[in-house]
């Protein structure tokens, strides 16, 4: 009967073990390919730089700025 009983208890023990070095890999995997995203992504909009025009002074009528590729009725270019 206490036999049986420590078992049990080495079992769960064991399994807990087992449970919680996968969620360790799977924590380690999650967070390389978090890595790989972040570094391809900020690879790729570093690539894109924004585009500004500035047509007269600030102030002035028909003063005017686009930044990137913004065309709304507003804009002079």
């Amino acid at each position: 009967m206490v036999f049986r009983f420590l078992k049990k208890v080495i079992k769960y023990y064991v399994d807990k073990l087992i449970h919680w070095l996968r969620m360790q890999k799977f924590n380690l995997e999650l967070d390389n390919e978090i890595k790989k995203f972040q570094d391809s992504y900020w690879k790729e909009v570093a690539k894109e730089k924004p585009k500004i025009i500035e047509k007269g002074n600030f102030g002035e009528d028909g003063w005017s700025i686009s930044i990137g590729e913004v065309n709304d009725g507003d804009t002079k270019i």
